[in-house]
């Protein structure tokens, strides 16, 4: 099997370059230019920003006619706590946010499936204590490229491999991730809580 995957990564990767060229330079464009917007203010985890982020991405995937793999439709959602002092390790007294992963599935009857993943969440207008800035309450932390590229990345693989009218030898299971910023939470909240067999996944 593992043999197999390689072979098929190989493939894949060379796939990719051949359809590079076909892509649309100015698709990925929009997918960060809207991510990145003031209009979602920089996408925390539990605000209209990132509910915004989470509905762009889903009806995408809707789009593409991608299977809904997450525990309410495209979405699986859950708490985390997290302090917005960077010196508090103690993570269970921090604040209490909600995050949510944006999943969908492509069913190719495949015995393995990939796994495709960006986290989509970014630290909001407060810096979630981990900005860079000063000065950071009140401004808006974008995130183009932490990690609303990423994401682009995502619907774009997506968009290939609904429309490039193949049946890849394995399945794909593509997956948004919420709360990366806060230690990796939406990612490990799905390992905890898959919604498919993690067994056939490679």
């Amino acid at each position: 099997m593992k043999y197999k995957v390689i072979t098929f990564l190989g493939s894949l990767c060379v796939a990719l370059q051949l359809s590079a060229q076909t892509v649309s330079v100015e698709n990925l464009k929009q997918h960060i230019t809207y991510l990145a917007s003031d209009e979602l203010k920089g996408r925390a985890p539990g605000t209209g920003g990132e509910k915004k982020a989470a509905n762009y991405i889903a009806n995408l995937f809707k789009t593409y006619g991608l299977e809904p793999k997450g525990t309410k439709g495209y979405f699986q959602e859950f708490t985390y706590r997290q302090s917005l002092n960077p010196h508090d390790t103690v993570a269970h007294k921090g604040k209490l946010y909600k995050g949510k992963n944006v999943i969908a599935y492509l069913d190719n009857n495949a015995p393995s499936t990939v796994v495709i993943g960006a986290h989509y969440d970014h630290l909001g207008i407060d810096g979630r204590s981990s900005s860079l800035e000063k000065e950071a309450q009140g401004k808006i932390h974008n995130g183009a490229d932490d990690n609303a590229s990423g994401t682009a990345g995502v619907l774009g693989l997506a968009r290939h491999f609904t429309t490039n009218g193949e049946k890849e030898p394995v399945n794909f299971l593509f997956i948004c991730f919420s709360a990366e910023e806060a230690g990796l939470i939406g990612s490990k909240y799905f390992t905890a809580n898959p919604t498919i067999s993690l067994a056939q996944v490679n």
